[in-house]
């Protein structure tokens, strides 16, 4: 039995170890090929952190209407060291004595949601360390037909030195969009306006699986 065990014990240490150093290959590999400017390997690298959040619960204490709006966001372009991604943010109402008061406007959602997307891709995509990313984000309007459309509303270009600087913890999110390159319109009433979008750098992902990973 001592023996039968001490196999087992030793199975289990093998397998471990060959999961373990096959996880580690496979992660030096994707730096190797991040570091080579494959821009296909940013894609997939992101389109994977983004297919884990739509599948995560919301972090605590983050609002679940915030964090829909993270699941929702989608890649837009990427270069060899940066990405551009859009979203979509909605005012927020809520029933006070039988009425539907709107508690945060469709800019102040777009705001944190800028704020908290730009935070994830920095810091939040496993072997990848992105310099730039931007974040477009769309909220609804009626089109002259009334049809509803979705028009840009914000937009921001966050760069790494300037995030790296800052406290994050400490401050709103429109201080931290303030950092950055970010460009809205509000009303006078304090809506947000449409905006016009500069051009997008960079390519779009490819459809399809990942690309392989060799040695």
């Amino acid at each position: 039995m001592i023996v039968v065990g001490s196999l087992l014990v030793l199975a289990l240490f093998l397998v471990t170890g060959w999961a373990i150093a096959t996880e580690m290959f496979q992660q030096r590999s994707w730096r190797r090929r991040v570091e080579s400017g494959d821009p296909r390997i940013v894609a997939a690298l992101i389109e994977e952190a983004m297919a884990a959040w739509r599948r995560a619960r919301p972090p605590r204490g983050l609002p679940a209407a915030l964090w829909a709006g993270v699941q929702g966001a989608q890649l837009v372009a990427v270069t060899e060291d940066s990405a551009s991604l859009s979203a979509s943010a909605e005012a927020e109402f809520r029933t006070e004595e039988g009425r539907r008061v709107q508690v945060a406007s469709a800019l102040d959602e777009a705001m944190s949601l800028a704020s908290r997307i730009v935070d994830m891709l920095l810091y939040d995509v496993p072997n990848l360390r992105l310099e730039t990313v931007r974040v477009d984000v769309y909220s609804t309007f009626a089109a002259e037909d009334e049809a509803p459309v979705q028009r840009p509303i914000l937009t921001t270009t966050a760069g790494r030195p300037e995030a790296d600087a800052m406290t994050w913890e400490a401050m709103t999110p429109s201080e931290i969009l303030g950092r950055f390159e970010t460009r809205y319109l509000r009303t006078p009433s304090g809506q947000a306006a449409p905006i016009d979008l500069p051009p997008v750098e960079g390519e779009p992902p490819m459809p399809g699986p990942r690309p392989e990973m060799t040695e």
